[in-house]
């Protein structure tokens, strides 16, 4: 090899390991009397070494790398199932509303006919707030449904 060669090889492999370099050779832990806990890169008398700079990037490298595609696939699966309960109980839910309007309205007509007393009076009017609640509850399912 000639020398220039021999230069680029160097600077190469120096930039290869300039991570480590930069990151520090170890992470060491030092608790003192009062239970104050420091952390740093420069060895401490009584603190303890938790990791080198070896291993972490190796290990980290790895969980990034696969994370991601693993993570997302059953991010979709979730999100798709929660949907689909989520359809069924909005439709339950309509059904359901649709059922109690239709009896209320029946017993509203009902009572329209023979609306004399004052106790009538206030069912009907209590009949006809829940009438309207039902109605809204609807609309607002048909709405969420149609967002779906």
């Amino acid at each position: 090899m000639s020398k220039p060669g021999i230069v680029i090889f160097l600077v190469c492999m120096g930039l290869y390991s300039l991570p480590e370099l930069v990151a520090g050779s170890a992470i060491y832990k030092y608790v003192d009397q009062d239970g104050n806990i420091t952390f740093t890169n420069r060895p401490i008398k009584g603190g303890e070494k938790l990791q080198s700079s070896q291993q972490s990037p190796q290990s980290s490298r790895k969980t990034v790398l696969h994370a991601p595609k693993q993570s997302y696939n059953s991010t979709v699966q979730i999100q798709s199932k929660r949907e689909l309960k989520r359809r069924e109980i909005l439709e339950h839910e309509l059904a359901t509303e649709m059922v109690l309007f239709t009896d209320t309205r029946k017993n509203l007509s009902l009572l329209n006919n023979d609306a004399e007393l004052q106790l009538q009076k206030e069912k009907i009017q209590h009949l006809r707030s829940k009438m309207l609640r039902h109605k809204n509850n609807i609309k607002a399912l048909k709405k969420e449904l149609t967002k779906l």
